[in-house]
């Protein structure tokens, strides 16, 4: 019997424990713990005992460090996450500065439409960036960057999904209920009821907003 875990927020599907095994799950199955769906999933495979790491360095690949200039758009993003991060530590001047910030680069950012294709191509383009962000902070070592990549990932492949389907069955997809945000690291959620706490950064249900 095989397990298969969500990649998004960890849940276990036991076939051992489920009376139908993972693979005869039908197409549209979501996680009952995060929504997310049955392609998310991986099978969770048992580690061999013998094998043992030598260094407590982790292996890194050579990683490309050439640097290029923000947009005002995405220095307006990175400072809206530092004031959430800071929020969610009590630090309320700091949060409130970062929020300043954020809304200065915003209003100096040209206001941009695209079509949904275009908006899924720049979600599939972060999403290929991913791996590379974290092989850099692995080098460095810097625990609480890997954790805020870790969690931009879950989110993005969350959203790459929701907008998937929009895409695929168009409005009725949200028609009838609601769409939930987590304000902390932007998790996302089809459904009439928020989650008690986010899959993601397992903050409480109050930091999770209805958008629409």
């Amino acid at each position: 019997m095989k397990k298969y875990r969500c990649t998004i927020c960890g849940y276990i599907y036991d076939d051992a424990k489920e009376k139908i095994k993972f693979e005869d799950l039908p197409d549209d199955w979501k996680c009952p713990a995060c929504g997310a769906p049955k392609s998310l999933f991986l099978e969770v495979k048992e580690e061999k005992v013998e094998e043992k790491i030598e260094s407590n360095s982790p292996i890194i690949e050579d990683v490309d460090e050439d640097l290029r200039e923000l947009s005002n758009y995405e220095i307006s993003l990175i400072c809206s996450n530092l004031a959430k991060a800071s929020e969610k530590q009590y630090l309320d001047e700091e949060s409130n500065l970062f929020r300043e910030l954020s809304k200065h680069y915003e209003s100096l950012e040209d206001n941009k439409s695209g079509s949904l294709d275009d908006v899924i191509d720049m979600v599939d383009e972060d999403i290929n960036s991913f791996s590379k962000a974290m092989n850099v902070f692995t080098k460095y070592d810097d625990r609480g960057a890997k954790r805020v990549v870790n969690w931009a990932s879950k989110s993005t492949n969350i959203m790459k999904v929701v907008m998937d389907t929009y895409k695929e069955k168009g409005i009725n997809y949200i028609k009838n209920t609601k769409i939930w945000v987590c304000d902390i690291c932007g998790f996302v959620y089809i459904g009439d009821n928020s989650p008690k706490v986010c899959p993601v950064c397992r903050v409480p249900s109050l930091k999770i907003l209805e958008v629409c």
